[in-house]
């Protein structure tokens, strides 16, 4: 039986190995083809630099990337303190309250998890509301697409916590707003930091909403400034490389230094749920 579970654990470190190999081997390629001559990328392979051209990082800083490299990050931020801080007090408010009202307003907002994004229907509304082509407006679309997912997670967790917590605050004067903020959100940190750092990745990656909600260059985030840069650079598959590589790097960042709080809350959750 033992000899038997060994082989099956080998098969499947096998499979991992593969998998791992397969995810590993275009960030490899991207990585070096960056730093390679024009001629050496068009391989796209994962072949040493014959020489090294860190300049490849240079041109690519040339164009116009700290603008949009400002407008990535000025968007990311301010959609997910959108996002967290109002998907949590929603989440505490139909976590807490159990009526029929809640249950039904929790069922319409998971709905939305499933609801596609549509172009027509947004551009009309911001154009009404006078925020079309703003980072505004991005940031608003973003909030409504992500919420729902944020607070049917928020929402799961703090259903975890005791009401006894509440009462005794209660009892000391903490009602309402301030019951929120002093008691439940403190207790909040590793669930908001997963969902943080997901609607942060999210956010930041994203090409297509951007494309459509913002009418001006110089407003674009960096995914979209990849996608012009390859369009000028088509056959220059190093600085394309190189733009993709600086693009990709601030979520890698985030997600290196926010590991532990984003595996602290799916245990935390896993544990609650």
């Amino acid at each position: 039986m033992k000899k038997r579970k060994n082989t099956v654990n080998r098969i499947l470190e096998v499979i991992l190995w593969i998998f791992s190999i397969v995810t590993i081997y275009p960030m490899l390629m991207v990585l070096l083809t960056s730093f390679k001559s024009k001629g050496e990328a068009s391989y796209l392979n994962i072949s040493l630099p014959g020489e090294w051209h860190p300049e490849n990082y240079v041109a690519v800083l040339e164009k116009d990337f700290f603008r949009s490299l400002g407008n990535s990050v000025f968007i990311t931020l301010l959609s997910v303190i959108l996002i967290t801080s109002l998907s949590a007090f929603l989440s505490f408010i139909i976590a807490r309250r159990d009526t029929r009202g809640c249950r039904i307003t929790y069922k319409i907002i998971t709905l939305g998890i499933i609801a596609p994004f549509t172009a027509l229907p947004t551009i009309q509304l911001l154009q009404k509301l006078g925020m079309y082509g703003s980072r505004i407006g991005l940031c608003l679309v973003y909030a409504a697409l992500y919420m729902p997912f944020t607070t049917m997670m928020l929402s799961g967790f703090i259903k975890g916590i005791p009401r006894e917590l509440d009462e005794a605050a209660v009892m000391d004067g903490a009602v309402g707003w301030k019951l929120f903020v002093t008691v439940v959100f403190p207790l909040l940190k590793p669930a908001l930091a997963t969902t943080g750092v997901l609607n942060f990745m999210w956010v930041w990656n994203e090409l297509q909403i951007p494309m459509y909600l913002l009418n001006s260059s110089s407003k674009w985030t960096l995914p979209l400034s990849v996608y012009n840069f390859y369009g000028q650079f088509s056959r220059s598959w190093n600085l394309v490389c190189a733009d993709v590589v600086l693009v990709s790097l601030p979520v890698i960042l985030v997600y290196i230094f926010a590991q532990k709080w984003v595996i602290a809350g799916m245990t935390a959750g896993a544990v609650k749920g």
